[in-house]
């Protein structure tokens, strides 16, 4: 038996569980959302607007079977990194292996905690910050979303830091054709994660929006159009800067590589065609390990960053 428990762990695919389950986790909080009638009950002078919670109820089913698809790629994304980051885990120590899990902790604290702190104010009892409930048990049914869109984000997080921890390493690179494939998986893999947070975030930002026009089609004082603006505007800003941060690593370590594969050569007129050829090597590997900047990919890394906040834009002013 015990030859045989090693293989049935491998073969556990946790990514192909939680897409599979997809479906059903959207059901399921359908279910919540429709018939859990515990908590508050709606607002009494909530009149009308049962169309419009239906579309959001629909809505949200539809985001939460999105978020665990996503969230089952960014979990395959984390298996490929681990698998192109073993020259860092073969040789590695406890004391490295402490220091990489100490990092990952508090930067995943720290971004949880900045995008958290946006509804300190509505958790601390600013109802104009909040809307009104216009379905029963509201005041937790809301949250509990914004719990599951954490949940999907947890992947592409760790994704994110785990890439600017190899980024950063010391140890581990050298000048090989492995090291140009490990520096473009790592790119590759920043987009990916890049575009999934955003794309999270920006369907919970349009369901906020969603859930404003229900809240005004019953007759009630939704939360400002402001708010759901600022709300885009900050975690395109959390979004930003997290991509900044895993980008400037990247970036540098794919520098320091060309520095030492192709050297700056000196401009001497005596070895015009030495500085030809190694100036030809550099632009070479600078593509490779796309330096400089490919319009088409810094588009997409934009689109991606400015999603939520293009969300509460669509949300707010685009008829969504």
């Amino acid at each position: 038996m015990s030859g045989r428990e090693p293989d049935a762990r491998r073969s556990f695919d946790l990514a192909r569980v939680v897409i599979a389950g997809a479906p059903f986790l959207a059901l399921g909080v359908f279910a919540l959302l429709e018939w859990a009638d515990w908590g508050r009950p709606p607002d009494a002078k909530a009149e009308g607007g049962e169309k419009e919670l239906a579309v959001w109820e629909g809505l949200i089913t539809a985001q939460v079977a999105v978020w665990a698809v996503l969230a089952g790629v960014g979990l395959r994304a984390m298996r490929e990194l681990d698998a192109h980051a073993e020259a860092w885990f073969v040789e590695s120590t406890e004391a490295w292996r402490a220091r990489w899990r100490r990092e990952t902790t508090w930067f995943l604290l720290f971004s949880y905690g900045v995008m958290v702190v946006l509804f300190v104010p509505s958790a601390l009892g600013a109802e104009e910050l909040r809307n009104p409930s216009i379905l029963t048990g509201q005041e937790w049914k809301v949250p509990l979303l914004f719990v599951v869109a954490g949940v999907a984000n947890f992947p592409f997080l760790f994704v994110l830091k785990r890439i600017q921890l190899c980024a950063v390493e010391e140890g581990g690179w050298s000048t090989s054709a492995r090291d140009i494939e490990r520096i473009q998986v790592l790119r590759r893999q920043l987009r990916s994660a890049t575009a999934s947070l955003g794309t999270v975030i920006a369907l919970f930002v349009i369901a906020s929006g969603a859930l404003s026009d229900a809240v005004e089609a019953a007759g009630l004082k939704p939360l400002p159009d402001s708010a759901i603006l600022v709300a885009g505007a900050w975690f395109t800003g959390v979004l930003a800067a997290i991509y900044l941060y895993v980008f400037t690593s990247l970036d540098g370590r794919a520098r320091r590589f060309l520095e030492r594969a192709a050297p700056l050569p000196d401009p001497n007129p005596a070895a015009a065609e030495a500085f030809v050829a190694s100036m030809t090597l550099r632009r070479e590997l600078s593509a490779e390990l796309e330096l400089g900047g490919d319009a088409r990919k810094n588009l997409e890394g934009l689109i991606a960053v400015f999603s939520p906040l293009a969300a509460a834009l669509l949300s707010r002013f685009g008829g969504l």
